[in-house]
């Protein structure tokens, strides 16, 4: 069992082994699916897994009072699971996979992947796997199970099962070579299970979890314990459960001990701990209020923190859903978003295609005195989600990530290795609702906020949408930026955008080409386009920074920037511009064009910087305000203060603001802290 899924699980084993009923409900909820899929795939019998299925649990539940040792629960209750599952188990071992089955199963889901139908082929394919597990012989089944639906070592395994550890890497290799040649027969059909197969692991804990558990299982178990063990009903229902005339099987009450264990007193001792997280006051430090200063102070949007933090490690897999469109997987803690980072840096280039979306705010560290990490390190670093390296190997975020107008606080990042943010490398990916606070990020070239690179080449809509930073973001390199190290648009036409996205703070790069928003904007062969966006953060380079882009530059794309504003300091030794540091063109058709833009006339001294070739080059009037002009709408001509932007008339914070982008706990910096 992973660190973090004990440190679930423990309270509730704890509580159930005292007499607790919700504990009981609580444990069913959290394991009826696995113990089901389990008995189904080693009977092949649905009737029988029912029936199985409630006796495992009820037999549980009347054994976890002679458990000892609460923290190895899981791996004896999947081996009380499997050792019942046995006298269902059919005699015949030679037992295969049905071949017509497979060959049906495989023509539906190539048909589902001709039609882009993404849901119906994730579902044949879980058919598909089902199927082929049916033809292993049942030893293999069992130790597949442990290693991957259990998370139980192999050696822990032959002492489980009381074989050898050789034994038990046999019946892996087993499974493996027939999986493997069950695999092959299904590809000459078109369906192709290779990348599910080479992480059997997580397929087989995702089809778990995704398994379909007849009502009659949560009624049988609930009448014999006599509490609503219903995962769709409340607990409020508890109480409404018909008990059995002949065959109830009451669980005994807690062994009455005068006393708890030293391991009891502990455990509830660290629940506690974790409950006044609940309650713990957020400490912000603000600058003192000054008319003059050019660095704005900004208040506290949103109060409240998330309850949980992190400890480091990653899950073993998300809260919910299918990673569909329709149904995204929801990640609701720090493990579950480390656990989708593992997922896409292992090269799964599955789970880095699909859609997730938060699930509540996210605590990766505390962050008072977040801006002196530099130097003394919070307990938890951040490994970006995707990545590129010198030996041309990489893995690509490629999905769409909702934020769902929550928060990430207290990213940490400190390395000096490139392509470093939330995400590493994002390609034709969509990121947004999405607030970081507290963000702090010190690592090689293309380092970010959300995403250190990001390019697309596709047609369908991509780029980052309502999203906010605040932290500091720094490059010993070249190119960062506010949201991202660099922006990038290739594909026929194709126009990934930053649109309603904020920034505050501070950026920097040692050598050049930081940005508020980006390092980089450029226009390849597709359209980049940054929209209806600000930055606050101060920016500096050696050469080329910029309050939106340290450069914006074309090739046969063309790049935008448009109707946004600028109210951070702005410095470089070489090129500094309000809006962006330098503006080029290379060979090729397209244009850079900069309309409907504005910046405080203190953040520095130039609007742009543009190079030598300037016949590609459309620049608009840039609006230079002061700090108080800046308070008044009517000086943003054409800024549309009806949808997108609005001005607070009181606070700290006076200028305008985006009412979508996600405003989370944003912080104010003395300049000689940046």
């Amino acid at each position: 069992m992973s660190e973090e899924k004990r440190k679930q699980v423990a309270p509730l084993v704890v509580l159930a082994q005292h007499g607790n009923k919700g504990a009981y409900r609580d444990l069913y909820i959290h394991y009826y699916k696995s113990i089901y899929f389990i008995c189904k795939t080693l009977t092949g019998d649905a009737q029988v897994a029912m029936k199985l299925t409630a006796e495992i649990f009820v037999k549980m539940f009347e054994s976890v009072g002679k458990l000892e040792d609460h923290t190895v629960f899981e791996q004896w209750f999947y081996s009380l699971a499997i050792n019942m599952c046995r006298k269902g188990i059919p005699t015949d071992e030679n037992i295969c996979a049905d071949k017509e089955a497979l060959e049906k199963l495989a023509k539906e889901a190539t048909e589902f992947a001709k039609n882009k139908d993404r849901f119906g082929f994730e579902h044949g394919i879980m058919k598909i796997i089902i199927q082929m597990l049916a033809g292993l012989p049942t030893e293999s089944k069992i130790v597949l199970f442990y290693r991957c639906v259990a998370d139980v070592s192999e050696e822990k395994i032959a002492a489980l099962e009381k074989i050898s550890e050789e034994t038990v890497a046999e019946q892996i290799k087993i499974a493996d070579i027939l999986l493997e040649k069950q695999a092959e027969f299904i590809r000459q059909f078109g369906a192709d299970v290779s990348m599910f197969l080479a992480d059997m692991e997580n397929t087989l804990s995702y089809i778990s979890s995704k398994t379909f558990v007849p009502d009659a299982v949560h009624e049988d178990v609930s009448a014999q314990l006599g509490v609503n063990v219903n995962p769709f009903a409340s607990k409020q229902e508890e109480k409404k459960v018909p008990e059995k005339k002949q065959e109830e099987k009451k669980i005994p009450e807690a062994k009455k001990k005068p006393l708890l264990t030293k391991g009891d007193v502990l455990l509830f001792c660290v629940v506690a701990v974790a409950a006044l997280l609940i309650f713990s006051a957020v400490k912000i430090y603000f600058n003192s209020k000054n008319e003059e200063k050019t660095t704005p102070v900004i208040t506290t949007q949103q109060q409240a923190k998330p309850v949980l933090l992190w400890n480091g490690a990653a899950a073993s897999s998300f809260e919910s859903g299918a990673g569909t469109k329709e149904d995204p997987y929801i990640i609701s803690s720090g493990g579950q978003l480390a656990y989708l980072a593992n997922l896409v840096n292992d090269g799964n280039s599955y789970y880095a295609a699909c859609h997730y979306k938060l699930g509540a705010d996210i605590l990766l560290n505390e962050t008072d005195g977040f801006d002196s990490w530099g130097k003394t390190a919070p307990g938890n670093e951040w490994t970006p989600i995707g990545y590129s390296k010198d030996d041309d190997t990489y893995s690509y975020f490629t999905g769409t990530f909702d934020g769902a107008d929550h928060t990430i606080y207290g990213m940490y990042i400190s390395e000096e290795t490139d392509y470093a943010g939330l995400f590493g490398v994002v390609r034709n990916g969509l990121i947004k609702n999405l607030c970081l606070s507290g963000a702090y990020v010190d690592a090689g070239s293309y380092s970010g906020g959300i995403a250190g690179y990001f390019s697309a080449d596709a047609t369908e809509n991509s780029g980052f949408e309502n999203c906010s930073v605040s932290g500091v973001i720094k490059s010993s390199g070249n190119n960062a930026g506010g949201i991202t190290g660099y922006f990038r648009a290739d594909g026929n036409g194709n126009a990934p955008v930053i649109t309603d996205c904020c920034v505050f703070g501070s950026v920097s790069a040692a050598n050049g080409y930081a940005g508020g928003i980006t390092g980089v904007g450029e226009a390849a062969t597709g359209n980049s386009k940054i929209i209806n966006s600000f930055n606050a953060a101060s920016v500096s380079a050696a050469k080329n920074a910029g309050g939106i882009t340290g450069n914006s530059r074309c090739a046969d794309g063309n790049s935008t920037i448009e109707g946004c504003y600028n109210a951070g300091v702005v410095s470089a030794d070489e090129n500094a511009g309000g809006i962006s540091g330098y503006i080029s063109c290379v060979p090729g058709s397209g244009r850079v064009s900069v309309q409907q833009c504005f910046m405080l006339d203190s953040s520095c001294g130039a609007d742009v910087v543009k190079s030598g070739n300037n016949a590609r080059l459309v620049t608009g009037e840039i609006g230079k305000l002061t700090a108080d002009e800046m308070k008044n709408k009517d000086n943003f001509t054409d800024f549309n203060f009806t949808d997108i932007w609005d001005i607070a008339d009181e606070g700290d914070y006076r200028y305008p603001i985006l009412r979508s982008a996600v405003t989370g706990e944003y912080y104010s910096f003395e300049n000689e802290t940046l």
